[in-house]
């Protein structure tokens, strides 16, 4: 590490069960381990303030919500509702081992920062260290909105592209990047560097800082962002493909209360709000979060975590496909409440019980509100 070459291991299981409502019973376990190389090439070769940045994911298990709480696939074809957006484990992404950051930062003076190569999009943009508290993956990496439909890209998925982070004063940040847009049509591992398969993203987050919060806790902040991706997607009124998506957001993180004599410990609280330009090709035309985060409440255990987190979702209601060969049943907007504790055991490992209350879940009225729990353990070397 003080030669310049940082390595990194994480794994991160979470096992859930369906324990009422949804399609049936059950339960699934997945995991993700991640694999980091992290090299100070300023260090190891002499060239001036540059890092480089390499990141491997493999991915294993099934995804809760689309097997039991709204089926995927079901016997017979009986249902078939297609992706499942706001999962109930982060982790999930199928059956893969793939290449994700491949990437060189430099720093250009004090305040400003550029980083190139294969890029994954909400490390830079959207993303609050406070978001990972919990497990359904309506928050947990970045609000769900501009995923759906795949206009702004998410780990471990990566892509061609640059970014330049402009730092201006204490207070204001200004993020910028410009990324080939055709992430889903590459190979699935990560190894793919052909451009141009489906447009570009151009993306920019304006960050306004009251408290960086460099001593510790959560920081203060309210982040206004937007991102154009110039693709096609598929229209889900007309069946065909629609040029351009566009979506916007607005983010805050705010330490409400310290505890006395201490900088981490005490209530923190965040919110986003994501709105699609157009709900012909995205599943989720508005989506809404607020969160609160208690750092220290229990004696003895000051660095454990309780989060409550509530989420809304707007359906589109030209997204049809969920009630494949069903006609006349209106989509209802989902409510996602979701509850845990994160145990901080030390040696790099915390366990986090969650607990979710899905109304609507996935937008479906044809299923009953669902009740998941699950438990998140993460292992970080």
């Amino acid at each position: 590490h003080e030669a310049g070459v940082q390595v990194g291991l994480t794994y991160t299981a979470e096992p859930a069960v369906l324990a009422a409502g949804g399609y049936e019973y059950g339960d699934t376990y997945l995991h993700n381990i991640n694999a980091l190389l992290r090299l100070d090439l300023e260090k190891l070769i002499k060239i001036p303030r540059t890092t480089f940045l390499a990141k491997y994911s493999s991915r294993s298990g099934d995804n809760l919500s689309e097997e039991y709480v709204v089926p995927a696939f079901a016997e017979e074809g009986r249902y078939i509702y297609g992706e499942y957006f706001n999962k109930s484990q982060e982790a999930f992404g199928g059956q893969t081992t793939k290449l994700v950051n491949f990437q060189l930062t430099t720093e250009v003076g004090d305040f400003l920062s550029i980083d190139y190569g294969r890029l994954v999009m909400n490390d830079i943009f959207l993303r609050s260290d406070l978001y990972c508290n919990f497990m359904n993956n309506a928050i947990c990496g970045s609000p769900k909105g501009v995923f759906t439909p795949y206009a702004l890209n998410a780990y471990p998925d990566a892509t061609a592209g640059i970014h330049t982070a402009w730092r201006a004063g204490d207070g204001l940040e200004l993020r910028v990047g410009v990324f080939d847009g055709g992430w889903t049509e590459q190979n699935t591992d990560g190894w793919d560097w052909t451009l141009g398969n489906n447009g570009t993203a151009v993306a920019a987050e304006l960050q306004y800082y009251f408290d960086r919060a460099e001593s510790g806790g959560a920081q203060s902040v309210i982040k206004l962002g937007v991102n154009h991706h110039t693709g096609d997607f598929n229209n889900f009124r007309t069946g065909e493909m629609t040029e351009g998506h566009t979506s916007v957001w607005l983010l805050a993180d705010w330490m409400l209360y310290r505890e006395e004599n201490t900088m981490s410990q005490g209530l923190a609280t965040f919110g986003s709000v994501v709105v699609n330009d157009d709900e012909e090709i995205s599943a989720l035309p508005v989506i809404y979060t607020l969160g609160f985060i208690y750092e220290g409440l229990i004696p003895t255990r000051d660095r454990d975590k309780l989060g409550l987190m509530i989420t809304y979702a707007e359906h589109s209601e030209y997204n049809t496909y969920t009630h494949d060969f069903v006609s006349g049943i209106e989509r209802g907007n989902e409510t996602l409440v979701e509850i845990t504790y994160n145990f901080i055991l030390g040696y790099g490992i915390e366990l986090m019980p969650s607990a979710q209350f899905i109304s609507n879940p996935n937008g479906s009225k044809d299923f009953s509100d669902a009740t998941v729990f699950g438990l998140k353990l993460n292992v970080n070397l």
